[in-house]
């Protein structure tokens, strides 16, 4: 069933379960993932049935399938904007429901693939054509050039957003301007940039006025719609009271400062419980609203190495001194996820955060020294059960990361990239410590020796919940044009060998040569096992022998990736 099969929804409310409603709901049924189905036992009544029938039964009765079914179905298919379109031409009470839910965050779909560009542009359409007539009035008095028709839509769809997101906001309002002013306009030019923030602050406060509350606020613009929000607040009372649900705010990686943004959220919130901020963005006020939060639990803090008419440069030294800092420091305890992106700080308060879940510290532009790991590997994390590292321009010092993880016995997912090894000697250590100390291991993605079989065969042996292997050979260097590649098979072959069950995906990464006689084997072991498997390689792999022809033996048709190619089940 396609969402271009009909022009105008079906709304007849005499219409129940016909083959048309079936097929709908089994197409939904194939993407549930099974750990979720016990969600949908709940009775709980979301607010938008709420809002349309007061709680009561929207579908006709039917032994099929009841309310909370099918509200529980269309909630899996967040992520499917083109299903849901298709779902809500099912009939009146599927309409309501999807269209609730495709438009609480209309703006996430910017890079779904999905929705074709018209699609994303007639969302804004829709928008614009549902305005009251005093929104159109300020449009026309601003001469904005584009004739917008006003017109009775089925819902006043501003009344389902819960989401804002500015920049992408920003992108579709630009897309929307050269779309109908007839002839190409440049993102540069001053008049295009004039209507989007104009139409900008008008959206934004017929937003404000007509939802109940936000929850997620992403601000992450470019310099001329920077002022439409803190506007939009202004201009509109009851901003006040829709902006103080908020539970997701993130303001960073841009160059521009939001004007009093941080000073007008700071009086307003204080239930954010998910943070991301560049802590050196208006320090005394982003200190206030932490401040002013009472459970904050993912942070993320965020710095833009890379700055507008500037080359390549080191990011920022932050210390614990800043009052942001401080202020992260006292809510520490109650923070279960914390981000590093390009910030370089001192890792030793990271004992602090005793109830962190996750870590991840990634750094694209500049470094991580080897005090950095030496500090790490004097920190213990015991309720730790993800870490992520990555460090493009670093070397990783196995050694002293295997003292870091070796008290986290709850670790589920391991990431560890950097352009190379400090000490490649050290792998199987690393591998054998894993195996004994880290035995909930879901999915590892890091180095391993070419050599390291016997390694492996411990860690496949002790960590039976695997599910995920990425590996990338110990001596490969980003950074040379690296000819030394290592052969995959004595890797593969033990994997052959053992046959873990649990495993879902394998990844042969960077350094690696891969036969496709091991290829064989591995593939055709899993298909006599019946076990499932998404079988992938890193694009610079050196293939021996005839992949294609591997390819159309156990998949027919395989789906060739951006960065890794062929994928077997």
């Amino acid at each position: 069933m396609s969402a271009t099969q009909f022009a105008t929804p079906i709304l007849d409310p005499k219409i129940t379960f016909d083959h048309v409603m079936i097929y709908a709901l089994q197409d939904m049924v194939v993407r549930i993932r099974p750990q979720k189905m016990e969600t949908l036992k709940t009775t709980h009544v979301p607010w938008y049935l709420e809002r349309f029938n007061q709680g009561k039964l929207i579908c006709n009765p039917t032994p099929l399938l009841n309310l909370d079914c099918i509200i529980n179905l269309l909630e899996f298919l967040d992520n499917d904007p083109a299903t849901l379109f298709a779902c809500a031409l099912v009939n009146r009470g599927w309409c309501k429901i999807a269209l609730s839910i495709l438009w609480r965050d209309p703006w996430k779909y910017k890079k779904s693939s999905q929705l074709s560009r018209n699609k994303k542009i007639q969302m804004i359409s829709i928008f614009l054509e549902s305005l009251p007539q005093h929104y159109l009035n300020k449009l026309i008095e601003k001469k904005m050039g584009i004739p917008i028709v006003p017109r009775k839509t089925l819902f006043d769809y501003a009344k389902f957003i819960r989401y804002i997101r500015i920049r992408s906001l920003e992108w579709h309002l630009t897309k929307w301007v050269q779309h109908n002013t007839g002839y190409y306009v440049s993102e540069e030019s001053s008049d295009l940039r004039r209507r989007v923030t104009i139409i900008s602050q008008v959206l934004l406060e017929h937003i404000l006025r007509s939802t109940p509350t936000i929850y997620g606020l992403n601000i992450n613009s470019e310099n001329y719609t920077s002022g439409s929000l803190t506007s939009a607040i202004k201009n509109v009372p009851e901003a006040r009271i829709s902006l103080a649900s908020i539970k997701t705010f993130t303001f960073g990686k841009i160059w521009t400062t939001m004007p009093k943004i941080f000073e007008t959220l700071s009086t307003i919130c204080y239930k954010i419980n998910t943070l991301e901020i560049c802590p050196s963005q208006d320090i005394e006020y982003t200190a206030r609203l932490i401040s002013n939060q009472t459970n904050i639990i993912s942070l993320t803090l965020v710095d833009t190495p890379i700055r507008p008419n500037r080359r390549k440069t080191k990011n920022e030294v932050y210390t614990w001194d800043n009052k942001i800092f401080r202020e992260l420091l006292c809510k520490a305890k109650t923070i279960t996820q914390l981000t590093l992106k390009n910030i370089r700080l001192s890792l030793k308060e990271l004992n602090y955060f005793e109830n962190l879940e996750e870590l991840n510290i990634t750094n694209y532009m500049g470094d991580i020294s080897q005090k950095d790991f030496q500090t790490l590997s004097e920190i213990s994390l015991k309720n730790l059960k993800k870490f992520v590292i990555i460090s493009l321009f670093s070397e990783i010092y196995l050694k002293d990361l295997c003292k870091f993880i070796k008290n986290s016995k709850e670790l589920m997912h391991l990431k560890v990239q950097g352009y190379k090894l400090y000490d490649p000697d050290y792998s199987m250590t690393w591998i054998n410590s894993l195996a004994k100390n880290n035995r909930n291991l879901i999915s590892y993605e890091g180095p391993i020796g070419a050599n390291d079989v016997v390694a492996l065969w411990m860690l496949l042996d002790s960590c039976k919940s695997l599910q995920k292997l990425h590996l990338q050979s110990t001596k490969y260097n980003s950074l040379i044009s690296n000819k030394d590649l290592r052969s995959f098979d004595n890797i593969l072959r033990e994997l052959t060998r053992k046959r873990p069950v649990a495993l879902r995906k394998l990844i042969v990464g960077k350094g690696w040569t891969l036969s496709c006689k091991g290829v064989d084997n591995f593939i055709k072991c899993r298909k006599n096992l019946s076990l499932p498997i998404r079988f992938e390689w890193d694009l610079h792999t050196e293939i021996i022998g005839d992949i294609n022809e591997l390819t159309k033996r156990y998949c027919g048709a395989a789906k060739v990736h951006e960065y890794r190619t062929e994928q077997y089940h």
